[in-house]
């Protein structure tokens, strides 16, 4: 039903004009809006672009902000799981967005991986609704290949390690057993994150380029986890990461 409500209809529906127009969508997957908030504002003046960040006018979006940059509309929208995502994503797209990105974070299924890695994902694994409603013939959801390389490249400039491979989506990250992680690992999976089969299946829909940059806080088949002593300790490298895969992310909608 919701499906079929036009780009205008929806333009009235959330008080913008007739001509609204959306260039890109950046999407953050985590619980922690505010500070990644602090680092986006952040980078933005240390990277020097003469960006206007704006408050959603509806309420429903108070999520997302407007990033306003010459004569481009960049979707900015933090998200914990697909369900937020997934509307913002689907308006951006009849919007008319041309490239949607996906930042946050994960935890290592592969052996090898270790924290301040980055994962590109190929693709990803996953069955929540918000994936599934726009690809009901796989759970697989597939990365565009060129942008995804093309972030790749940038994020190991610095030679950083990038790796680039399959993941898995679970949006029940406490509800995850130990067999869960060994079967996920043993299928191949590089990681578990929470967002990225949701952005990659919307996009898909719609025929629009996606592509996401996850680092790895920690290796969960190494027993390594965010209860773990070392995990308090690896905060700076967890903020570090962050800003990075930020500016990688501007660089390539905004330059």
């Amino acid at each position: 039903m919701y499906r079929s409500i036009s780009a205008n209809q929806y333009r009235e529906h959330l008080g913008f004009s007739a001509d609204y127009k959306v260039d890109a969508m950046l999407c953050y997957g985590t619980l922690y809006e505010q500070r990644v908030l602090s680092q986006l504002e952040e980078t933005i003046k240390d990277l020097g672009f003469e960006v206007q960040l704006n408050v959603m006018l509806d309420e429903f979006l108070r999520f997302a902000k407007e990033l306003r940059f010459a004569d481009r509309n960049i979707w900015f929208a933090v998200g914990y799981g697909g369900a937020w995502l997934s509307e913002y994503l689907h308006w951006a797209c009849l919007f008319g967005s041309k490239k949607n990105i996906l930042l946050g974070s994960c935890g290592g299924l592969k052996a090898g991986i270790r924290q301040g890695d980055f994962i590109v994902p190929k693709s990803s694994y996953g069955e929540e609704s918000s994936a599934k409603i726009y690809n009901r013939e796989s759970s697989i959801h597939y990365a565009d290949q060129k942008l995804s390389e093309k972030i790749a490249a940038k994020l190991g400039e610095d030679g950083t390690k990038v790796w680039r491979g399959p993941m898995m989506t679970c949006q029940a990250m406490i509800g995850e057993t130990l067999e869960d992680i060994k079967k996920w690992s043993t299928e191949g999976y590089f990681g578990v994150e929470m967002e990225a089969s949701t952005v990659f299946a919307v996009s898909k829909h719609f025929g629009v380029p996606a592509a996401a940059s996850l680092y790895v806080g920690d290796n969960l088949i190494e027993g390594h986890n965010n209860i773990s002593e070392e995990y308090a300790t690896e905060a700076d490298t967890r903020r570090q990461n962050q800003v990075k895969q930020i500016k990688m992310a501007l660089s390539e909608l905004l330059s």
